[in-house]
C-alpha cells in the first residue's frame, strides 16, 4: 500500500512551549493527582526538575531528535560535584533571580536563607552558615546556568552516561529495531508527535516519544522510552510507582481518537502500548508491553489483589470538576450527616 500520509499529518502542530502551556490535562498531572489526591493541589502543575528526570529528558532528546536538537536544549560543562540539595536551591535561586543578579554572590544572604528554610536545608546550622555554604558550593554552578541561558546544564560524567544509554538502546537486539533509520525497512518511525482530544467532556493532551507505522499490515505501534532507576527487569516496580498505566491508557485513547477522526487511519489497528526501558548502570535495554492498555475502569492486580490502578479518565473527571468548581466528596462520605471515624479507620 502506498503511503499517502503519516500520523504527523493529523498530529497537533504546536511548539513544545505551546504544548506545555496548554491547560488540557496530561499524564504527569493525572499521575501526581493519583498519588497525592487533593493534598498538594498548589503544586499539581509545577514543573519538577531532578537529576533523574534530566537524565531521562537528555536520553529522550538525543535518541528521538538528534545531536543538533540536543545542543539546543543542553550544555555540557565541567563543574564541581554538588549535592542534590545544593543544586536544587541554586536552581531555584537562578530561576527566580537571574534577571536581577548575574552571580550567586550578588544575591543577598537573606534571600538565600529564606530559600534554605523552604528547602529544609541544614536547619540545624546558623542561617549565615547556610548562606555561606550555598555561595561557596554553588557559585560556579550558578554562573554556568547564567551562561547556558535556556539550556539545561549537565556535567561530563552525566553526558557519558547519556551516550552509553543511547548506544545501548541503538545496539541492543531487543531495542535496536525501534530506532532504525527510516528507509531501511518498510516501517515509518515518527518521534515526539503531539495529540489532543476531548474525551467524556474533558480535554487531554499527550506527546508520544515514538510511533511506528506498519503500512503493509495497517498497524500503529505506540512506544514510550523510559530511563528507570530500577533495573530493566524490575520495570514493573517503576510501572506501578509512577503510574505508567495512566500514561499508556491515556495516550492510547487520545491517539485512537485522532485516528478515528481521520478517514485514512480509521481502519488502522492501534497496538497496546510498549515501553522501552534502560537503566544507566545496568545498560540492558528491555521492552515491556502493557496488555491491558485498552481496558477501562479500575485495574486490579497482585496475588491478593492489593494493587489497584484507578481509571485515568475517572481521575480526569474528578480533577476537571475541581478545577472548574469544587472537589467531589469521595463515594461513601456522608454530606448531610455525620461520618464515623472508626468505620473509616477499619477500612484501612
Amino acid at each position: 500500500m502506498a503511503i499517502v500520509k503519516t500520523l504527523a499529518d493529523i498530529a497537533w502542530n504546536v511548539s513544545e512551549p505551546e504544548y506545555r502551556a496548554d491547560p488540557a490535562l496530561s499524564y504527569s498531572t493525572l499521575a501526581k493527582f493519583a498519588r497525592e489526591g487533593f493534598n498538594n493541589l498548589d503544586t499539581l502543575f509545577d514543573k519538577v526538575e531532578t537529576p533523574s528526570l534530566t537524565f531521562g529528558s537528555a536520553v529522550d532528546c538525543l535518541i528521538t531528535s538528534g545531536q543538533e536538537e540536543f545542543d539546543k536544549n543542553f550544555m555540557v560543562a565541567e563543574f564541581p560535584t554538588l549535592k542534590d540539595s545544593v543544586r536544587s536551591i541554586v536552581n531555584t535561586l537562578f530561576e527566580n533571580y537571574n534577571q536581577n543578579y548575574r552571580s550567586l554572590n550578588e544575591i543577598p544572604d537573606s534571600i538565600i536563607i529564606d530559600q534554605t528554610i523552604l528547602d529544609s536545608f541544614q536547619l540545624n546550622w546558623k542561617p549565615e552558615t547556610r548562606a555561606r555554604v550555598i555561595k561557596e558550593q554553588g557559585s560556579e554552578y550558578y554562573s554556568l546556568l547564567y551562561l547556558a541561558g535556556d539550556r539545561t546544564v549537565i556535567d561530563t560524567t552525566l553526558k557519558e552516561q547519556i551516550d552509553n544509554a543511547v548506544t545501548a538502546l541503538k545496539t541492543s537486539p531487543s531495542t535496536c529495531t525501534f530506532f532504525t533509520e527510516n528507509g531501511t525497512d518498510n516501517l515509518i518511525r515518527e518521534y515526539q508527535l503531539k495529540f489532543k482530544a476531548t474525551l467524556d467532556g474533558v480535554d487531554y493532551r499527550c506527546m508520544a516519544d515514538l510511533i511506528i507505522i506498519d503500512p503493509e499490515n495497517m498497524i500503529v505501534y505506540p512506544i514510550d522510552l523510559k530511563t528507570s532507576s530500577h533495573t530493566e527487569w524490575d520495570f514493573f516496580d517503576s510501572f506501578t510507582q509512577w503510574r505508567y498505566d495512566i500514561q499508556a491508557r491515556l495516550y492510547w485513547r487520545i491517539i485512537r481518537d485522532n485516528m478515528d477522526r481521520d478517514p485514512f487511519f480509521r481502519g488502522y489497528k492501534l497496538a497496546d502500548y510498549t515501553f522501552v526501558v534502560v537503566n544507566k548502570k545496568t545498560l540492558t535495554p528491555l521492552t515491556w508491553e502493557f496488555e491491558d492498555t485498552q481496558k477501562m475502569g479500575t485495574l486490579v492486580y497482585g496475588k491478593h489483589q492489593q494493587i489497584e490502578l484507578q481509571d485515568p479518565f475517572e481521575l480526569g473527571k474528578q480533577l476537571s470538576i475541581y478545577l472548574s468548581s469544587r472537589p467531589q466528596v469521595p463515594e461513601g462520605i456522608n454530606i448531610g450527616s455525620s461520618n464515623s471515624i472508626t468505620q473509616w479507620l477499619n477500612k484501612k
